[in-house]
């Protein structure tokens, strides 16, 4: 991975505002002289590729040279003549306010001809020579004494070196960083290049790593590197061996969904966004806010009459004879259950609930995929920005202005810097002197945390509540019934919750543990189903990029931080629904499970993490099921045989001019070539178009993942409480979400388990409420519906509907009676994620 960003460009807009032509401050004079311990590590035959200004200017990434320091948001350079909107992916990492927790630092090293890197890949496939002379730790302040407390990271445990060309190093952390973290980094001349002599420094970073003072907009750099070089120093490293160093933040996670659910809870919601405020943009009336979380326009009817009526049902299928076929088959076996078991029958219920909505939905220029989340009150840091060293004016105006918000004039920054108090910006409009607005941008950041809200929408929702004979002893099993809220996947529709509900029914009530089923309760996810803005604008199997929006990357992570946000809002309105309401007449309210699965599991995480609120006070989930879930998402789908084709052509298309002509020119217009067949030929042709396609999917994959990072499962895995039932459910033969990747250690659904440490259900599960479970023979889809054409996956089905069924009774495992069927041909014995 190349990530060459011109420093030049940005120069005036972050820290070196006075780089220009100016050779006597940028380090590039012809014949610059420093200490002699320095002097010794320039001139080598391969050096770090740190250049700050000219035609070749390049900073490796991470760095805190590429954050804007007035909002805390990455500050990535434009080419002259690059789109300078949210569809370029490096103007899309403005968006994040902080580096990936698991994209690879990347630095570019500079060799004279026939010299690389030592070649010492083979063995072990990561470079031993290269991983120890790297090296890389946490800073933080002490939060009694303020002291920095120094946390290092050990090469070949916490991070590996990767080069898969010899001129640039790759630098995996091989379990991830910790989100909303300082870490420092350096680079030892121990490094060997292929003669076997020592990597050397460049011109520029000598300068910033001599004692001789830089001036002006180069002072703040060169304080950078000498606080680094000597935290290094003062705990065992030898301060001349570094010929590279630097610092950065990883972004912060999960900060605005539980900043929604915190205000969900607010009795006023139009108090929050009130109306006519920049909190509330489309004016959306106090009466209407009011309604959030209430139900409306419930029907109900009989499963066995649903199944042949429900038209969403039947477009699952892809006729309608077929459709009709699969219903009568799955009547009969409902009619079946009412015989053979206590089922007396399944209430079908449908509706809608009100939920607020912070996209946009607006078909207009292509609103609902251009527009991300924005925020509801101007960045903290923005203000605290101007009060340090803004105009007397523009601090004088601010104060004024904060003091009509209820801020104190005295200790403004210690009121802005808690979040407590950042309540009271929440709808402001603030300008400076001379009338200009303050964050006029409104990107959502750690020190902006809250959305503003675009709309309400009626969210329709469909329930399965079933009813069951008195037990044997005249029990009544229909009182206080759980209730499982299934999220689907992507592509998916809330309907695929008809396939196996009653499957999990059936198994409930004959568990002789419970002799009690549960309620299900389904939403679609945000541009799926009945979501659907058109026709054309909803997410389908034939066309998944209106959740996916590869084009415009905010809007991608939006559209999951709205499945999390929808399905906390769910919870909340069932936790809080009125007692006369026929539908929740049987519910225990209170006892809520969460059952994702896809890219249900990934918004559903985000939920679970979030909800609970006041310590579960104000509502919560009972436990948790994730399905076929994957983490740092990016780099999976790049694997995924299901998506990854698709993918690749559309950001080829995009991103390489050569590609486009190529498809515009000789599959455009012939239906008998698909997009991704016309990608696998264009790619195949020549050497050089497979280093074009390369380059540019592994310069997409890192900006991806920046922008996902603050709603991926690897990092929201962080926020679950550790004694918060989880259990998951993992398919051998997922094509979809990956098990693993192999050119990234924490990407897909293994090592999203093994954050989580869930111990595998057949090493035991007693006293375990954090577990998953390994099937050998199954599909990503197996836990929804079996492949009856697969000769093992009805049994994997079968085995997977009982397991989620016993978790969810047993409220996560805590009564002990959680378990599963011992069989070594379809569960798979040798995984052990509980590893930490």
């Amino acid at each position: 991975m190349n990530h060459k960003f011109k420093l030049s460009l940005l120069c005036a807009a972050v820290l070196l505002a006075g780089c220009g032509d100016n050779s006597s401050s940028s380090g590039t004079s012809d014949t610059p002289q420093f200490e002699d311990s320095i002097q010794d590590l320039l001139g080598r035959d391969g050096s770090i590729d740190f250049v700050l200004s000219g035609t070749n200017a390049n900073v490796p990434v991470p760095s805190s040279l590429l954050l804007d320091p007035t909002d805390h948001t990455l500050n990535i350079p434009v080419s002259p003549g690059e789109p300078t909107g949210l569809n370029n992916p490096s103007v899309a990492m403005g968006e994040a306010d902080g580096w990936s927790t698991v994209m690879p630092f990347s630095i570019d090293l500079n060799f004279k001809q026939g010299v690389t890197l030592l070649n010492d890949l083979v063995e072990s496939g990561y470079s031993q020579n290269v991983t120890d002379g790297i090296l890389v730790a946490k800073i933080s302040n002490d939060p009694q004494s303020q002291d920095k407390v120094y946390t290092p990271l050990f090469p070949g445990k916490d991070f590996i070196a990767v080069s898969s060309d010899l001129k640039n190093i790759k630098v995996l952390p091989v379990k991830g960083l910790e989100p909303n973290a300082t870490y420092i980094y350096a680079l030892k001349q121990s490094i060997k290049d292929s003669n076997g002599d020592n990597l050397g420094t460049s011109p520029s970073y000598a300068m910033l790593k001599s004692a001789k003072p830089q001036g002006g907009d180069l002072s703040a750099p060169q304080k950078m590197v000498w606080m680094i070089e000597n935290t290094f120093g003062a705990n065992g490293v030898e301060k001349d061996d570094i010929i590279y160093s630097s610092m950065f933040t990883t972004a912060s996670v999960g900060q605005s969904i539980k900043a929604v659910a915190q205000e969900m809870t607010k009795a006023d919601p139009s108090k929050t966004w009130e109306p006519g405020h920049t909190a509330n943009p489309n004016n959306i009336p106090a009466e209407q806010l009011k309604e959030l979380y209430t139900f409306n326009n419930v029907t109900q009817i009989d499963f066995g009459e649903a199944l042949l009526s429900d038209q969403l049902f039947l477009s699952l299928f892809p006729n309608a004879q077929e459709g009709l076929a699969v219903a009568e088959q799955m009547k009969n076996l409902y009619l079946l259950a009412k015989a053979l078991t206590k089922l007396k029958g399944i209430t079908v219920y449908r509706g809608t609930v009100k939920l607020p909505y912070f996209l946009s939905n607006n078909l207009e220029n292509d609103q609902w995929k251009t527009q991300p989340w924005r925020s509801a009150m101007p960045s903290a840091l923005k203000i605290l920005s101007v009060l340090s060293s803004g105009s007397k004016q523009d601090q004088a105006y601010l104060v004024t202005q904060l003091v009509k918000l209820g801020f104190s004039p005295e200790n403004l920054s210690e009121q802005l810097a808690n979040p407590a108090n950042q309540a009271k910006l929440f709808g402001a409009k603030l300008f400076l002197a001379n009338g200009e607005q303050l964050d006029p941008e409104r990107i959502l950041t750690k020190y902006s945390t809250l959305p503003q809200i675009r709309s309400v929408q009626d969210v329709p929702f469909l329930m399965f509540v079933p009813e069951v004979k008195d037990g044997d002893n005249g029990e009544d099993f229909n009182d206080n019934l759980p209730l499982l809220q299934y999220q689907h996947g992507i592509t998916g529709i809330k309907e695929t919750s008809y396939l196996f509900a009653l499957e999990h029914i059936a198994s409930a009530i004959q568990n002789p543990n419970y002799n009690k089923p549960y309620a299900l309760i389904a939403i679609d996810q945000p541009l799926h189903g009945q979501r659907a803005l058109s026709k054309e604008v909803v997410t389908t199997p034939s066309n998944p990029t209106p959740f996916m929006n590869l084009e415009y990357l905010p809007v991608a992570r939006d559209n999951i931080r709205q499945g999390a946000i929808d399905g906390l809002g769910l919870a909340y309105a069932v936790q809080h629904s009125p007692e006369d309401l026929s539908a929740f007449s049987t519910i225990d309210t209170s006892n809520i499970s969460l059952m994702g699965h896809s890219i249900g599991a990934i918004t559903g995480i985000s939920s679970y993490a979030a909800a609970d609120v006041n310590n579960g006070e104000d509502f919560h989930y009972t436990s948790a099921t994730l399905a076929n879930p994957g983490a740092v998402i990016a780099p999976f789908l790049l694997e995924s045989q299901a998506f990854s084709g698709q993918i690749k052509h559309s950001v080829s298309y995009n991103g390489v001019p050569d590609y486009r002509t190529y498809y515009q020119q000789n599959c455009a217009n012939d239906d008998k070539i698909s997009d991704v067949k016309c990608f696998d030929d264009f790619y195949n042709q020549s050497e050089q178009n497979k280093q074009m396609i390369d380059y540019t999917l592994d310069m997409f994959a890192f900006a991806a993942q920046t922008v996902l990072d603050p709603v991926d499962p690897y990092n929201v895995a962080s926020l679950v409480d550790k004694d918060a039932p989880v259990f998951a459910i993992q398919s051998n033969q997922d094509t979809t979400i990956p098990n693993t990747v192999k050119t990234m250690p924490t990407a897909g659904g293994q090592p999203l388990l093994a954050k989580l440490q869930l111990s595998n259900t057949m090493l035991g599960t007693q006293g375990k409420t954090k577990l998953a479970s390994y099937f050998k023979h199954a599909k990503h889809s197996t836990v929804i519906a079996p492949d009856v054409t697969s000769e093992k996956d009805p049994a994997a089905h079968k085995e997977m509907a009982s397991e989620i069924v016993k978790f969810t009774l047993s409220k996560g495992n805590k009564d002990g009676n959680f378990n599963v069927k011992n069989d070594d041909d379809l569960l798979d014995n040798t995984i052990n994620t509980d590893i930490n």
